[in-house]
């Protein structure tokens, strides 16, 4: 996967994983990994509820709507 950026955005992640001591790709990869991690503890997945409607069986829509032939 490829994104365009410009080359002084480039320069400053070249810059910081320099710092750090690791590669660009690596640094890439911690800030998505953080970025993910931030993501899904903001907005955690959402659940579904569980209806235990007993020995209802299959419902059709006949025996929901009258219109239904």
């Amino acid at each position: 996967m490829s994104i365009e950026i410009s080359q002084e955005t480039e320069a400053r992640l070249a810059a910081e994983a320099r710092r750090l001591g690791i590669s660009v790709d690596a640094f890439l990869a911690r800030l998505i990994s953080a970025h993910t991690a931030l993501t899904k503890s903001a907005h955690p997945a959402a659940t579904v509820p569980v209806w235990h409607l007993g020995g209802a069986g299959a419902l059709h829509r006949r025996d929901i709507y009258d219109d239904a032939g």
